[in-house]
């Protein structure tokens, strides 16, 4: 990354020396003729102090002899300047038929145009430089973060702020980065299902068919692990409709009664037994309805476990933040909780479930850009999961 900001700050230098020169061409062209000259009062009081004689002579025409071009100025009425070998000038003038010659006169010297071309140039690449500094800064910071990333896949933080000119590159960038670590851990995690969660349903399906009596407790056991297996394969096609529909995953403006008006009934279908309470403002929030119903459906499965009898909903939002919380009458989570939002990881008491709910409620938060907290309900003493995220698009 520095070889390139290097390669761009020497074309810039060699683009500032073209148009320094094509300006310094054109404006030595037309800023004055030739016949414009100037001399200032110090030039004139220098003269006057050292010179012994007139500063004005007159020569006859015929005596004065000039080159062709120089003569006919003269005749046209311009006045015509001569550098000598001093550094002194002298200007002739036609009066009639006699040349007048004015001067001499001392010539300042000349500020070094060299010299103030590269201090113009050197101001301008460390104007140039002050301005691409953190864009390359930030680029390179990018360019680490994916090197880090390509050995091993990692949580992408934010790697600018907002003020930053790559930001819509770098947050594009740690949105990827995010879903494609998704991917990577969903992989390891259906590699790992497969090889134990599924096969342990199956081993006591091949266990009790080996059984001599096949009575009406073998067909129990055996349907008790089909039942099992079928959960688990229901749990994984929702997992991987989520995955699916997470590329098309955007934030947009929701009514909260609309959204709870829908989500309602397949809950209290899901979950007869519970008494479910809904507290919501009247409103608009942003957030994604599909995934954040199936956050919820996750999140009343889980409770429903082990609440008494009772889960609430809570939802509330300020003009930065939104905030649902989701919580119980139950005997509320362990020492383990923090542990339960990793992928096929159960509290010890949980003997029915695959260790996923909470894995999607995560998941769902991450493409929120927002975050799971698990803890005790203030109110109704059991579990409260609370989910936050950005109230914008």
């Amino acid at each position: 990354m520095r070889g390139q900001m290097l390669r761009l700050l020497g074309l810039m230098a060699l683009a500032l020396v073209v148009v320094f020169s094509a300006i310094s061409a054109l404006h030595q062209q037309y800023s004055s003729g030739p016949d414009d000259y100037t001399i200032s009062a110090t030039q004139l009081a220098q003269a006057l102090e050292r010179s012994e004689g007139a500063l004005v002579q007159t020569y006859p025409l015929h005596a004065v002899h000039f080159p062709g071009e120089l003569m006919s100025r003269l005749k046209s009425g311009a006045t015509v300047g001569l550098d000598d070998d001093n550094q002194q000038i002298r200007f002739y003038r036609l009066s009639g038929d006699q040349v007048m010659e004015i001067g001499p006169f001392s010539q300042p010297q000349a500020a070094s145009v060299t010299q103030w071309r590269l201090l113009f140039i050197g101001t301008m690449l460390l104007v140039l430089l002050l301005l691409i500094w953190p864009m390359f800064r930030d680029l390179n910071r990018l360019q680490n973060l994916a090197i880090r990333f390509s050995k091993k896949p990692f949580r992408m933080p934010a790697p600018t702020s907002r003020r930053s000119t790559i930001y819509p590159l770098a947050e594009t960038f740690r949105r990827m980065s995010n879903i494609v670590l998704g991917y990577c851990q969903m992989s390891q995690d259906l590699a790992r299902t497969i090889a134990h969660e599924i096969r342990t349903p199956l081993a006591r399906i091949k266990f009790q068919l080996a059984l001599d009596d096949k009575g009406a407790e073998s067909k129990q056991v055996v349907t008790q692990a089909v039942s099992d297996i079928e959960q688990l394969v229901d749990k994984y096609l929702s997992f991987s409709r989520l995955e699916i529909h997470e590329e098309f995953i955007s934030r947009r403006r929701v009514c909260l009664e609309t959204f709870f008006d829908d989500l309602a009934p397949s809950l209290e279908s899901h979950c007869p037994e519970l008494e479910l309470g809904y507290y919501f403002p009247d409103g608009e929030a942003w957030f994604e309805p599909d995934a954040l119903a199936i956050a919820i459906q996750n999140l009343v499965s889980n409770a429903r476990k082990y609440a008494d009898n009772r889960v609430d909903l809570r939802f509330d939002y300020c003009e930065t933040r939104c905030q649902l919380t989701v919580e119980d009458n139950g005997p509320g989570l362990g020492g383990d909780a923090l542990e339960l939002t990793d992928a096929f990881t159960r509290s010890a008491t949980d003997e029915q479930g695959y260790g996923l709910g909470l894995y999607i409620v995560k998941k769902v938060m991450m493409w929120h850009d927002g975050e799971l907290r698990l803890g005790r309900s203030p109110t109704l003493g059991g579990t409260r999961a609370t989910l936050s995220w950005p109230n914008s698009p």
